[in-house]
């Protein structure tokens, strides 16, 4: 196999030059034939060239359409790359157009990594086509390494939401209302099909510059017919430390499932950020999260707090230095909200879940009822998303092989 290498730089969008050409065909056995998306010397697509980047430790290796063009970001998983497809038909500016490569490495070697992609993965099949959805393009599993990954290609957005909220341009009511409106449409399609995303918030939201959101990040997704909190399910959530402001109350202190209306704690958190410009209930640990929330909405009924029968619940009945606390008026709290948006965040952040209003009741409240397109919010038409194949993946063996399945699925499909 044949490859160009690059030196990927962190942070410039200048062309990378061709710095050095390396050939490394022995390194490829021509006989075996790897599945479609699935590469052991780095064929997952439709080339034997293919063009590699690197930067100290970070490497990627990416078919010869895909010229990489800086590091995005790096977390614990992966990192995440810009790429110009110059195959591609030019959009405006005549330029080939933009997209994100999420490299995900390790992925084989652990479980959690290979079920949240598998879910993942999924899901944005699932999800295809929804406007204000994430839209994946191509996916494929490296396994020659040091590029060994799963590599997944995505459209790429020019920002997420908490870079908007928390930058110095102007938000009108009218930006707020819009806003609110397209994560309501995303999440009215995905609430159709009986999945809570369960990790919304500003920075899994994208944001282009024509001001067009998508939902993204599935990974932490549930159906509804699975929510039964188990104790590994609460470590799951509880541990996602980002996720904590806008986390529903319940998923803290209750023991009971909960529903998509821990979705909808989220919107309301998002809808206080836009006005407030900055989080609403920054915790620094779940019970100071609590008390977070405490301080806005008042002290929780006592009864809700005995139902919820919790270790955490029952702390709270204990502890006195807050049981006096009264709920604030949200006027005081988000200087300058309409009228519309106070009555909005009193129907979706209340302490007892089922009075938040759902996605469908939201989208017919008046807040956005002037940038408000009826015939435009879609549900899911697939019905509601099976996750009985979660049943059956019980060892890493399976998960590998379910995981190779669904890649060469979505590529087939794809052409």
């Amino acid at each position: 196999m044949s490859k160009i290498t690059y030196s990927l730089p962190l942070h410039n969008n200048k062309n990378l030059p061709n710095q050095n050409l390396v050939t490394d065909a022995s390194r490829y056995n021509h006989n075996k034939k790897p599945r479609s998306g699935i590469s052991s010397s780095g064929n997952g697509l439709s080339s034997h060239v293919r063009n590699i980047y690197t930067n100290g430790t970070t490497q990627f290796s990416l078919p010869v359409k895909y010229v990489a063009i800086q590091i995005l970001g790096k977390g614990s998983y992966g990192t995440v790359c810009s790429a110009r497809d110059v195959t591609a038909k030019a959009t405006q500016n005549n330029k080939e157009p933009l997209l994100a490569i999420k490299k995900i490495t390790n992925i084989l070697n652990r479980e959690i990594l290979l079920k949240r992609a598998i879910r993942e993965l999924k899901f944005m099949k699932f999800f295809q086509g929804h406007k204000n959805i994430v839209n994946l393009i191509d996916v494929e599993l490296i396994l020659e390494k040091p590029y060994d990954g799963l590599y997944c290609y995505q459209e790429l957005i020019d920002y997420d939401l908490a870079k908007v909220i928390h930058s110095s341009v102007q938000l009108t009511e009218f930006h707020i209302r819009y806003f609110i409106y397209q994560i309501l449409c995303g999440l009215k399609y995905i609430h159709s099909a009986g999945v809570i995303h369960r990790d919304l918030k500003p920075g899994n939201i994208l944001c282009t510059v024509n001001g067009s959101l998508k939902i993204c990040d599935f990974g932490l997704a549930r159906g509804i017919e699975q929510i039964a909190v188990t104790a590994v399910q609460q470590q799951d959530i509880t541990n996602y430390v980002a996720t904590r402001w806008y986390r529903a109350p319940e998923i803290i202190l209750s023991r009971k499932p909960y529903d998509k209306s821990i979705d909808m704690w989220a919107v309301g958190c998002i809808l206080g950020e836009f006005y407030n410009r900055r989080p609403l209930f920054m915790g620094n640990d779940s019970m100071h999260q609590i008390y977070q929330v405490i301080k806005t909405l008042g002290y929780p009924p006592n009864q809700l707090l005995v139902e919820y029968g919790s270790v955490k619940a029952w702390n709270l009945i204990n502890n006195n230095s807050f049981s006096t606390t009264e709920k604030k008026d949200w006027i005081s709290v988000l200087p300058g909200a309409s009228a519309d948006a106070i009555n909005l965040m009193d129907n979706l952040l209340c302490w007892e879940p089922d009075k938040r209003i759902s996605v469908f009741e939201a989208l017919d409240h008046r807040f956005v009822d002037n940038v408000r397109r009826n015939n435009d919010e879609p549900s899911c038409p697939h019905g509601i998303f099976d996750f009985e194949y979660e049943s059956h993946l019980k060892s890493m063996d399976a998960l590998k092989e379910y995981l190779i399945n669904e890649i060469s699925t979505f590529r087939a499909n794809r052409k």
